[in-house]
């Protein structure tokens, strides 16, 4: 029993590297086989001591017939190889093959001999142990060779994967490229397309509305109805045009640069309020101020235009008896300002949404309007540095709009797509 563990060992290494061969050529492994040789050995071995421990011909046919079955269930695989490995069909089989017969093949001789009576008690011999570690140095060589041919194959794909990827990204960027070119052109086409469009507008605009405040005053002698008339053209006029103004303002928001300088706020509130005495601005806004006079550094062109808008929906969504209620206040050093209706509201779930482009609440179908007044008035707020928030008016009734703005404007910076569009 001398020879029993190393003779298991080895019929456990034996199948265990023939599997891993077969997991790395990409074929199942024969998960019976370790099991099957341990077994095969711990039967064999001392059944073979059992019945002449002198004869060393039985545990050498044995021993070969395991390791012809171990081996022999990797020559199929072998066989189909194809790739890169391709070789080893040409290498490592052949060795396998002589192997696998001078093993055997030697096995047979001495079972024939010692069906003649001639008893061996050897297990191995010198030439077949140097036989067998040349095989074994040629099989290991072969899959190093095995292991190098398959790395550099994957490497050899990924780069190519790499390439194709490289190439796919740099057409990508080529077609960006062209559509960011066309974008600019047609961006630049529709900038001067709407500057063309309101100058074409304004000018007839205004003939109409000078012509209908011509009539109103030579032709006193007009019944009320067709006084009422003239006073809904020029109204119509006054709504087209602010539609007009709306829409520039809304192309200006993206790339207005503020002019800053000190200015009183009261009399800038106050010109804005003659401009809006069509909506009754002059009998229906109670205007509160902490002083006569309130100087901030701001951009009096920005500031007109949300003072506009803003006072423009308080009067536009509120019923036109009601009062919209103004406080003027200093705020540290900078300025807030309030402004208070009693008309529609703005639903709770909404007012994160007020001030998208073209966005309207949903209780405004009955109204007309665009969505963009208060979109301008967020970006420029963004401009002048303040913020604005839109709450419940009196009494759970209407809007309450506070609006808060910095004793001095942040450093302007010119907007990403103008840089761009200058270094284009």
């Amino acid at each position: 029993m001398t020879g029993y563990v190393p003779a298991l060992l080895i019929s456990a290494s034996v199948p265990l590297c023939v599997n891993g061969v077969m997991v790395f050529l990409g074929a199942p492994p024969r998960r019976w086989l370790v099991p099957f040789s341990i077994i095969f050995t711990a039967i064999y071995w001392p059944a073979t001591l059992l019945i002449n421990p002198a004869d060393g011909a039985l545990r050498s046919i044995c021993a070969g017939s395991l390791g012809l079955i171990c081996f022999g269930s990797a020559l199929p695989v072998l066989w189909r190889l194809r790739g890169d490995c391709g070789w080893l069909r040409y290498t490592l089989l052949p060795a396998i093959i002589i192997h696998l017969g001078i093993q055997y093949g030697w096995s047979l001789y001495r079972l024939a001999l010692r069906l003649d009576g001639v008893i061996d008690p050897r297990m191995f011999f010198p030439w077949t142990v140097i036989e067998s570690a040349i095989a074994h140095h040629l099989w290991f060589i072969c899959f190093l060779a095995m292991l190098g041919a398959r790395l550099q194959h994957s490497l050899r794909q990924r780069n190519a994967e790499l390439a194709h990827e490289v190439e796919h990204r740099r057409h990508l960027e080529q077609q960006l490229a062209a559509t960011l070119a066309a974008e600019r052109q047609l961006h630049a086409e529709h900038r001067q397309l709407l500057h063309i469009v309101a100058h074409e507008i304004r000018t007839p605009l205004a003939g109409i509305d000078r012509a209908t405040e011509m009539l109103q005053l030579t032709c006193q002698e007009l019944p009320p109805t067709g006084q009422r008339r003239l006073t809904d053209i020029r109204d119509g006029v006054r709504r087209v045009g602010g539609l007009v103004e709306r829409v520039m303002d809304e192309e200006r928001a993206g790339h207005v640069r503020p002019r800053p300088e000190m200015l009183d706020v009261s009399a800038l509130l106050g010109t804005v309020l003659e401009g809006l005495a069509h909506m009754g601005a002059a009998t229906r806004v109670q205007l509160t101020a902490t002083s006569a006079s309130l100087p901030l550094m701001v951009d009096p062109a920005l500031l007109s235009a949300v003072l506009r808008n803003l006072l423009e929906n308080a009067l536009k969504y509120s019923p036109s008896d009601s009062p919209v209620l103004v406080t003027l206040a200093r705020d540290g050093n900078g300025l807030l300002l309030t402004i208070a209706d009693r008309g529609i509201g703005i639903p709770p779930l909404e007012r994160a949404s007020i001030g998208q482009r073209f966005y309207r609440a949903s209780n405004t179908n009955r109204q007309a309007g665009t969505g963009l007044g208060l979109f301008i008035v967020r970006r420029f707020l963004t401009e002048m540095g303040g913020d604005m928030r839109h709450d419940s008016g009196p009494d759970n009734c209407g809007t309450l709009v506070t609006l808060r703005l910095p004793p001095h404007p942040p450093v302007w910076t010119a907007p990403q797509p103008e840089r761009e569009l200058a270094h284009a």
